[in-house]
C-alpha cells in the first residue's frame, strides 16, 4: 500500500504532456512581423495572402511543436521595394528587431546568382557592422508554401532531394511535409532560439490566423 501511495503522489506531481506529444514537443508559438512593400499606392500583397502563408506554415510546423502568429503588418520603406543585389538584401538588417521573426514582402526579388532571374523567396543572413541578423524575404510572386519553406531554412533545414518535401524544389502528389529528421532539427533550433533569447514566445502559446 505504501508503494502504491508513493506512486500516486509521483504521478500527480509529474507535468502533464498530451498523448503522442513528447515534453520537448510542447507547442511554442513565435511572433512573426511582416514588413510589406507598396506598389502604386497599395501593398504588393493583401492581408489575406499573408494569412494563407502563415496558415500553411502552421500546418507544416505543428508536428515539430512550433507555431507562428502574425505580430504586426507594417509598410516597408520605399527604398526596399525591389531587391536586385546582395547589398539590397543586407540593407534590410537594420529593420530587424529582437525577439521576433521578420518576413519582408517585396515587389521583386532578383536571383543574385543568375542574371535576369527573379525568385519567390529567400532566407537571408547578414553580418554587416558586426551584428548577425537573419530573416525571410518573400516576393509578391511567392506561392502559398514559400513562407513555410523559408522558415524551414530559418530553423536550420537545408534543401531536400525528396520530391514533395517542403524543402525540395520538386513537387509530388499530396501536401508538402517535413520528415522526422527535419522536425528534430526544428526542435533543436527552437531550443537554441529560446535559450539565447533571440526569439521570445507568446505568453499563451496559442497560434492565431487573425
Amino acid at each position: 500500500m505504501r508503494a502504491a501511495a508513493l506512486l500516486c503522489l509521483l504521478l500527480a506531481a509529474a507535468p502533464f504532456t498530451p498523448v503522442g506529444l513528447a515534453e520537448d514537443d510542447a507547442p511554442t508559438t513565435f511572433r512573426l512581423r511582416f514588413l510589406v512593400a507598396r506598389h502604386e499606392g497599395a501593398p504588393v500583397r493583401p492581408r489575406g495572402w499573408l494569412d494563407r502563408q502563415v496558415r500553411r506554415a502552421n500546418e507544416l510546423f505543428a508536428p515539430a511543436g512550433v507555431a507562428f502568429v502574425e505580430d504586426g503588418v507594417e509598410p516597408l520603406p520605399e527604398a526596399h521595394t525591389t531587391l536586385l543585389s546582395r547589398l539590397d538584401r543586407h540593407l534590410l538588417a537594420p529593420l530587424v528587431e529582437d525577439e521576433r521573426i521578420h518576413a519582408f514582402v517585396v515587389q521583386a526579388l532578383a536571383n543574385v546568382d543568375v542574371e535576369g532571374d527573379f525568385i519567390r523567396g529567400v532566407h537571408w543572413r547578414s553580418r554587416r557592422s558586426g551584428t548577425y541578423r537573419h530573416y525571410v524575404i518573400l516576393s509578391r510572386i511567392a506561392g502559398e508554401y514559400v513562407l513555410a519553406h523559408e522558415l524551414g531554412h530559418f530553423f536550420g533545414n537545408p534543401h531536400s532531394s525528396t520530391p514533395g518535401n517542403i524543402m525540395s524544389y520538386e513537387g509530388a502528389p499530396g501536401p508538402p511535409f517535413f520528415d522526422e529528421a527535419q522536425r528534430r532539427r526544428i526542435r533543436r533550433h527552437r531550443r537554441r532560439f529560446l535559450e539565447s533569447g533571440e526569439l521570445v514566445p507568446v505568453a499563451d502559446d496559442a497560434p492565431s490566423d487573425s
